[in-house]
């Protein structure tokens, strides 16, 4: 018989940041390859854990241990024995209750950071429809209950915003800018229920960001304005207002506006140069120097400042690590263009043939149709055997991404 019991998974899996199953399964798909090398046996490739199971153990209801191969991937993941993987919490490592008023242990904050790392690391086609059921189940009901009673309105609402922007994004990301729009409409409205203005604001960078991938380049520029508009009588942010003016200054170099440009990149290091001192909000998106560094390099790249493009997109790839694996992939595009543009199709070759080796688990088809560009740019050179043999693999690449997006075509009707 199954019993409910307090277990240690759900705890170790916090700790590794690894609550969203999606997340989890990449990260157990890679340690059971790894075991399989490790241990001589291929059959533990391809051990696998169902969504039905981690439910199962993330609620406590275990008959036993699982079985010795999933048990040993386990081991090998978490750095433990499965015995204590799946043993009762002591008292004492019992979490705490979090006391009314304080939202330090919100599960909507801690969903909020589960969510954001799922979808670094596998882009939005996997994480959009857990997000949405999130918002539809839990966070919905929780805003009419803060507006009713009052208690803790400003978290439950900022919450929404952030993940209702979260949604338009990974909307986005899978080719659904309808549902993209509407998400980021929604999210621009419950700002508005918010006393801390950084909310709205940061919705509006990003829909500065999308109108940007939409060749909406006036609008772009107006929302990052409007944006900044917002931030100028509300607390200082330096990361949202570097994001903003980065993503003004992309807009004028679209317009060729290289002095403008210029000096919104400019304006945009001096702002973030004062994050290190300055508080920070939790409904403001992360933005960090190889954001700028990443995002300067497509400014250049569009101003033709080649060899500074090239510097950026090295310096932003040399900042960001492993585990952001889309935004190195967008990163690893931005510079292979810039070699191309500067005629080192040899120097782009090895930056293509990394970035293939390393996106292949990440479902955007923003990313897609980068990879598809950059197959046109790497035409010119077929005649270099390192470009031909890349080529190749672009096309089959390709192939088995169209697959693979398709078969998480996100589903019609609004959300």
């Amino acid at each position: 018989m199954t019993m409910r019991r307090a277990i240690r998974f759900p705890e170790v899996v916090e700790a590794h940041r690894m609550r969203i199953f999606e997340t989890f399964a990449v990260h157990f798909k890679r340690a059971a390859r790894e075991v399989a090398q490790l241990d001589g046996n291929n059959s533990l490739a391809s051990v696998h854990v169902g969504r039905s199971t981690w439910d199962r153990w993330m609620a406590g209801e275990i008959k036993g241990l699982p079985r010795p191969a999933t048990c040993r991937v386990l081991e090998h993941l978490f750095g433990e024995p499965a015995e204590q993987l799946f043993g009762l919490l002591e008292p004492e490592a019992t979490p705490t209750v979090a006391t009314a008023g304080s939202d330090s242990m919100s599960p909507h904050l801690i969903a909020m950071e589960s969510f954001r790392l799922a979808d670094r690391q596998l882009g939005g086609g996997h994480v959009y429809t857990s997000v949405v059921h999130y918002l539809n189940t839990v966070v919905a009901p929780d805003l009419f209950s803060a507006a009713d009673n009052g208690e803790d309105s400003e978290t439950v609402f900022g919450a929404a915003v952030v993940l209702t922007e979260m949604a338009a994004w990974m909307a986005h990301d899978a080719g659904r800018d309808d549902l993209a729009s509407g998400h980021f409409d929604r999210a621009r409205r419950l700002s508005q229920s918010l006393t801390d203005v950084t909310a709205g604001a940061n919705v509006m960078a990003s829909m500065s960001h999308l109108a940007l991938q939409t060749d909406q380049v006036d609008t772009a520029a107006d929302l990052a304005r409007s944006g900044l508009g917002r931030l100028a009588n509300g607390p200082q942010v330096p990361t949202l207002t570097a994001r903003l003016h980065t993503m003004e200054a992309r807009a004028l170099a679209q317009l060729d506006s290289e002095a403008q440009a210029q000096r919104a990149l400019e304006t945009a290091r001096e702002a973030l140069a004062l994050a290190r001192t300055a508080p920070t909000s939790r409904w403001v998106a992360p933005f960090d120097e190889a954001a700028l560094a990443s995002e300067t390099a497509s400014v250049l790249l569009d101003l033709g400042a080649l060899k500074a493009a090239a510097k950026e997109a090295e310096h932003a790839l040399a900042l960001r690590d492993a585990s952001r694996v889309r935004s190195r992939a967008f990163g690893q595009v931005t510079l292979a263009r810039v070699l191309l543009a500067q005629g080192q199709p040899d120097a782009a070759c090895s930056v293509g043939t990394e970035l293939l080796n390393t996106s292949q688990s990440v479902t955007s088809l923003r990313l897609s149709r980068q990879l598809d560009a950059l197959e046109t740019d790497f035409a010119p050179y077929r005649q270099v055997p390192e470009v031909r043999e890349l080529l190749s693999r672009m096309t089959i690449t390709a192939q088995h991404r169209r697959l693979l997006l398709g078969s998480l075509a996100l589903p019609e009707g609004p959300q």
